[in-house]
């Protein structure tokens, strides 16, 4: 099998593919269970981040943009249309489905820092500072937990930068008297925070990972605990 055709899943998932394209990459999924599962988790990431950041547009909006259409003349393009080239290396490939998939939660992370009220301004910078460092880096990966019992989350993480930044959108309220909390477990397990949702939403960073094989959250009393008290609802690997 042609190793190209393993790395359009990202382009597939954001329907970036042309139309031959699309028939070969269909046709293998029949065949490759990886690709299936890569494919249906880059399309729960990109559905879980678009929720995250959708807003209810106002009445009048539609009405303003109608009028504006009909009063603004399309101006043609100033270069000429030079049709894109594919990457001749399939690492290539692979690397813009990485880097796709990444905007997304970069994008669902601002989104939810954003409609947050209750974050305070030195925190949202705080975070903003973690996804441009991670992003940065060149080696964010991208994990998701959870199911639809236990509400889901997303890890933007940089095992370079030493770094993880937990996301959410649909998390449900902690059982009265408790809170959820984030573990860096490793040789020895540390708190790296509660996680308290607001209308699902919440999102936390996570530093030192490199100390850790992979981050927990688990609920626990009120205010956390020095230690777990429970087994983990959800585990991220960090290595």
């Amino acid at each position: 099998m042609n190793a190209d055709v393993h790395a359009l899943t990202g382009a597939y998932v954001l329907d970036a593919v042309s139309d031959d394209e699309r028939q070969v990459f269909e046709r293998h999924l029949g065949d490759c269970d990886a690709c299936r599962q890569e494919v249906a988790e880059l399309r729960e990431t990109a559905s879980r981040l678009g929720a995250a950041v959708a807003t209810t547009p106002p009445p009048r909006l539609k009405a303003s943009v109608m009028a504006q259409i009909r009063e603004v003349r399309q101006v043609p393009p100033e270069a000429p249309v030079v049709p894109l080239r594919r990457p001749a290396s399939p690492w290539a490939l692979r690397l813009s489905a990485a880097a796709a998939a990444v905007l997304l939660v970069v994008s669902g992370v601002l989104g939810v820092l954003l409609v947050n009220a209750e974050n305070a301004q030195q925190e949202v910078d705080t975070q903003a500072a973690a996804i441009a460092e991670i992003v940065r880096a060149g080696d964010a990966q991208v994990l998701n937990q959870g199911d639809a019992s236990t509400g889901r989350m997303t890890a933007l993480m940089s095992p370079s930068t030493n770094q993880m930044l937990l996301l959410t959108d649909d998390l449900p309220p902690a059982p009265s008297g408790h809170d959820y909390q984030a573990w860096k477990i490793g040789e020895k397990i540390a708190s790296a925070g509660l996680i308290v949702p607001a209308a699902g939403r919440a999102s936390l960073a996570v530093d030192g990972i490199d100390a850790a094989r992979q981050v927990g959250i688990t609920i626990e009393p009120t205010g956390g605990s020095d230690q777990p008290t429970t087994d983990p609802i959800m585990v991220f690997e960090v290595a």
